[in-house]
């Protein structure tokens, strides 16, 4: 199982609120589209505009080619990337490597 985490941006603080209450009601399909392209153990952290992701998955990079071809995941990412820092549309994925580890 690989472990992988990732950095992104929200754009101010004007967005912060509707960026939580996106994710409070994160919705069933969303949830099933994260299962079915291998995402286990996913949280995102918030501190000011940096939010921090966490991970774990067989394939932690093959997870981020699955779940762009869901269909629901459209939808989100419509109403949560202009809450955030892109490119081309994209949010600014930075991945984080990981430096220390005890299960």
């Amino acid at each position: 199982m690989e472990r992988f985490g990732f950095m992104m941006r929200l754009k101010d603080e004007s967005v912060i609120e509707e960026y939580e209450r996106l994710h409070i009601d994160i919705g069933d399909e969303v949830r099933a589209a994260h299962s079915r392209a291998g995402f286990q153990n996913y949280s995102i952290f918030r501190s000011g505009l940096d939010l921090f992701g966490y991970y774990e998955a067989e394939d932690a990079a093959g997870c981020l080619v699955r779940i762009a071809d869901e269909p629901i995941m459209v939808e989100w990412w419509a109403k949560t990337n202009p809450l955030m820092w892109t490119d081309g549309g994209k949010p600014l994925f930075k991945p984080v490597p990981e430096v220390f580890h005890m299960d």
